[in-house]
C-alpha cells in the first residue's frame, strides 16, 4: 500500500479514512463509485415492489363488490356513465343500458348489505336512474323495452326523492357572472402562498369542514371521490406524524393541525388507473388549500416522498387502512399579523403553454 493511501487511514472515522484513501486512488474510486450507484439503483426495486403489492392488493373490483368503498365506487362509475349520456350534444338516441342494469344490480347488493339508504352515493343513483328514466320516455328512445320496464320496476320501490341531487341541471344556474367569477378567482389564487408561520390557536371545526364540503367538488375519475382527510391535532402525534416528512424543519411544530390526505386504492378498478389515487388526490388537495384560503386560513402542503418503511410506519402509527395511499400532508393554521411567506415567482407563461 502507498504511502500516500496508509496516510488517508490514519486519520478520522473508519468510514471516512476509507473514502480519502479510495479518493487518493483514481482508478479504485471510480470503480468504487460506480459500483455504489448501482446497487442504489438495485435499491429503488423496493419501492416499485411496494407499488406493485399496493396495485395488487387493492385496485381491482372482485364479484360481488364486498368492501363498501368498492360498491359505492362502482355504483357511481356506473350511474356517472349515464350522466354523461344525459348531457351529450347531438341528436337524441337511445343509450345506457348495460350500465343502468349493472346500478340496479348494486343497489339491491347495497339494499341486502344493509347499507344506508340516505347515503349521497346510493340516493345520487336513484335519481339518475329517474333522469335517465325521464330521457328515454321524453323522446321515445326505448320503444323495444330493452331497459325501461326493468327501470320502472325497480324505481317504484324507491319512493326517496331528492331534487337537489336531480340530474342532469343547467350549467349557467350553477355560474356565477363571467367578471365576478373571474375577478374572485384571480383575487384567491394570486393571495395564496405557502404559510411556514402560525399562530397557536387551532382553527374551528366548522371552517374545517367546508373547506372539505368546498374540495369535495373537485373532480375525479368517473365521479369516485377516493379521498379521504385525516386531522391531526394533537401535539404529541403531530411530532411523531412530522418526524417521517422531510420537509417541515423550522415551522411544522407551529401548525395546530396536520392533514394527512389520502386516496383510497379500492375505488379503481385496475392497474391501468393506478396513477389515478395522486390525480384525483392532487385534485382535491389543491382544493382544499384554496377553499382555507378563501376562509382566510393559511396553509403548507408537505410532500409525501418517502421510503415503503416509512410509509409504513405511519399508516401503523395512526391505523390507516392499508388501502389509503398517502398523498401529501397540508400543514393548517392560521397565519400571525405581519406574517412574511416567499414571492416565489412562476415561470413565463409561455414556456408553460405550449401549442401543437
Amino acid at each position: 500500500m502507498s504511502e500516500l493511501l496508509m496516510a488517508s487511514l490514519k486519520s478520522g472515522s473508519l468510514k471516512a479514512r476509507l473514502k480519502r484513501a479510495l479518493q487518493s486512488r483514481p482508478m479504485l474510486w471510480d470503480v468504487y463509485w460506480r459500483t455504489k450507484q448501482e446497487l442504489l439503483r438495485f435499491g429503488l426495486l423496493r419501492y416499485y415492489l411496494y407499488d406493485i403489492k399496493h396495485t395488487y392488493q387493492a385496485m381491482h373490483w372482485p364479484t360481488g363488490h364486498k368492501a363498501r368503498q368498492t360498491l359505492s365506487s362502482a355504483l357511481l362509475f356506473q350511474y356517472h356513465k349515464l350522466e354523461k349520456g344525459l348531457v351529450m350534444p347531438g341528436k337524441r338516441r337511445f343509450f345506457g343500458a348495460d350500465p343502468a342494469d349493472a346500478a340496479m344490480k348494486m343497489m339491491h347488493r347495497w339494499q341486502a348489505v344493509g347499507y344506508e339508504l340516505d347515503d349521497p352515493v346510493y340516493l345520487g343513483a336513484i335519481e339518475t336512474l329517474r333522469g335517465y328514466r325521464e330521457r328515454l320516455r321524453e323522446n321515445s328512445l326505448d320503444p323495444e323495452d330493452k331497459v325501461s320496464s326493468r327501470l320502472d320496476h325497480f324505481l317504484s320501490r324507491c319512493n326517496v326523492a331528492v331534487a337537489a341531487l336531480s340530474t342532469p341541471q343547467k350549467l349557467a344556474e350553477l355560474q356565477m357572472t363571467h367578471s365576478s367569477a373571474e375577478t374572485a378567482f384571480r383575487a384567491l389564487v394570486e393571495s395564496r402562498r405557502s404559510v411556514r408561520d402560525y399562530r397557536p390557536d387551532p382553527v374551528p371545526d366548522a371552517i374545517l369542514r367546508e373547506a372539505v364540503r368546498m374540495a369535495q367538488l373537485s373532480p375525479s375519475a368517473c365521479n369516485r371521490q377516493p379521498w379521504r382527510v385525516y386531522l391531526v391535532s394533537d401535539d404529541e402525534r403531530k411530532q411523531q406524524l412530522l418526524s417521517y416528512q422531510n420537509g417541515n424543519r423550522g415551522f411544522g411544530h407551529l401548525a395546530p393541525h396536520i392533514a394527512i390526505v389520502t386516496a383510497d386504492e379500492q375505488s379503481f378498478f385496475d392497474a391501468s388507473e393506478r396513477h389515478e389515487p395522486y390525480i384525483d388526490g392532487g385534485l382535491f388537495s389543491m382544493s382544499f388549500i384554496l377553499a382555507l384560503s378563501a376562509q382566510g386560513v393559511g396553509s403548507c402542503c408537505l410532500n409525501w416522498c418517502v421510503p415503503p418503511a416509512k410509509d409504513k410506519a405511519v399508516h401503523r402509527l395512526f391505523d390507516l387502512p392499508e388501502s389509503q395511499r398517502i398523498v401529501m400532508l397540508i400543514a393548517i393554521g392560521y397565519a400571525p399579523e405581519n406574517c412574511m411567506v416567499p414571492r416565489s415567482p412562476r415561470r413565463d407563461t409561455q414556456a408553460v403553454l405550449i401549442p401543437l
